[in-house]
This record gives C-alpha cells, sequence and structure tokens, in this order.
C-alpha cells in the first residue's frame, strides 16, 4: 500500500508542475504580445511625426521637396543601421510625371582621402539607393520615400555627403545634400 501513495503524490506533484509550466508559458506569451503592440504603436507614432514634419516643409506651396530631419543631418553609430531619412517630393508641373531618385556619395567631396574608403563601398551602406514614383500635377507623396542605411562595424568615423538626385521627364528636378556622421560605437 505505501508504494502507492508515493505514486500518487509523485502524479500530483508532475501535474502541479505541468499547469504551473503551462500557466507561466500563457502569462509570457501575454506579455510578449503586449511588448510587440506598444512597440508598433511607437514606430506609428514616429511614422506620423515623420509625414507631420514633411507636412509642415512643404507649407511653401513652391518647394519641390521635404526632407526629413529637416536638419538633413544623420548620425549612425558604427555596426548599427535601420536608420536614416525620409524624403517626399511635389509634382509642381502641369501634367503627371513619373520621377526617379538616386542616392550616392557626392562626388565632389573627396571620399577617398577624407574617410578612406571608396564611394563605392559608402554607396553599398544604402539599402534601397534608388526607385521610381509618379504623381499627379500639383500632387505631392502621401506616404515619404524612406532611405535608411546600414553601417558596418569597421566603418571609419567621417561625415559623409550623400547626394539625392530626383529627375522627372528625363532631366533634372531637384538635387540636394544629406550628410551622414559615422559615429564610435
Amino acid at each position: 500500500m505505501q508504494k502507492k501513495k508515493g505514486a500518487m503524490e509523485l502524479s500530483i506533484s508532475t501535474v502541479v508542475i505541468i499547469v504551473l509550466a503551462m500557466s507561466m508559458l500563457i502569462f509570457g506569451m501575454i506579455l510578449l504580445k503586449d511588448i510587440f503592440k506598444g512597440a508598433s504603436g511607437a514606430i506609428d507614432n514616429v511614422n506620423k511625426g515623420v509625414i507631420n514634419e514633411i507636412d509642415d516643409l512643404f507649407a511653401d506651396k513652391g518647394a519641390k521637396l521635404a526632407i526629413a530631419p529637416s536638419t538633413r543631418k544623420i548620425s549612425i553609430e558604427q555596426g548599427k543601421g535601420n536608420k536614416g531619412f525620409a524624403f517626399s517630393v511635389r509634382n509642381i508641373n502641369n501634367d503627371e510625371r513619373t520621377f526617379t531618385f538616386t542616392v550616392e556619395v557626392d562626388n565632389n567631396f573627396g571620399i577617398q582621402t577624407k574617410c578612406k574608403i571608396s564611394g563605392r563601398e559608402a554607396n553599398e551602406w544604402v539599402l534601397i539607393p534608388s526607385g521610381s514614383f509618379t504623381l499627379g500635377p500639383g500632387e505631392k507623396h502621401q506616404l515619404p520615400e524612406l532611405i535608411t542605411f546600414e553601417i558596418p562595424i569597421d566603418a571609419p568615423i567621417c561625415t559623409i555627403p550623400y547626394k539625392i538626385s530626383i529627375g522627372g521627364a528625363g532631366e533634372s528636378y531637384v538635387n540636394t545634400n544629406v550628410e551622414l556622421t559615422i559615429e564610435p560605437m
């Protein structure tokens, strides 16, 4: 009879442990869901902030281009990524146009002597270096174009100007620069 009592106690302990483990698993999943929900809410707030900043920059009806951050200066640590800038274009023409954009190191900078890397290498840090979009007359982007960088861990500590070139109908529409500063880890 004593062996059965020991076996019964062991199975009750096992059931209690399984119930506790399942409860912890469920609470952990609920916690993770809440964390991800909060993170996506923060991203939505950042997106709204960028869109609002660009809309404010388009207060001038003659403006062709708006960039956020408006300082046109970005700082990213070595080995980091998914940071960059956003821009929006307004078509001030009287017809629909397809615009193209490119983002590359400014050729006039002399990156080889100033930062000790090649322009090709620095251009590879831009995740989406070119693209195109179509805008009707007087229309601007509803959702800005996002340009992000992926900086390698061995990138030199340097400030590099990137030229944004936007063209339409085979001609240059607007050009400007954005400065990327690589900071130490």
